[in-house]
């Protein structure tokens, strides 16, 4: 089992974010499914009314572009699978991985 961490790419302009959506620890088939899961439900941002959304993978599965438009305006982002490849005290980190 690994340690993994789901991530989101937002850019606007020359300005860009990347947020940590969600922390888990299963085989990478797991969480491949779970990075394909949150593509296809989390919501980027708060109020956004979403009236479609389509879900590309890139590469080999470990990332997702997600197109949504909104009533308003579209989002467009990117989720990231990452496995923890090295830490100091992995076990002493906020979020302890539970």
């Amino acid at each position: 089992m690994e340690r993994w961490v789901v991530l989101i790419d937002r850019g606007a302009g020359n300005h860009q974010d990347v947020d940590e959506v969600a922390h888990f620890e299963c085989t990478r088939e797991e969480a491949r499914a779970r990075l394909y899961e949150i593509a296809c439900t989390h919501r980027p941002g708060v109020g956004l009314r979403q009236k479609r959304r389509q879900v590309y993978r890139v590469g080999d599965g470990d990332a997702y572009y997600v197109s949504i438009e909104g009533a308003l305006s579209t989002s467009r982002v990117v989720y990231r699978l990452g496995a923890l490849a090295w830490s100091t005290h992995p076990e002493s980190w906020p979020w302890a991985w539970k």
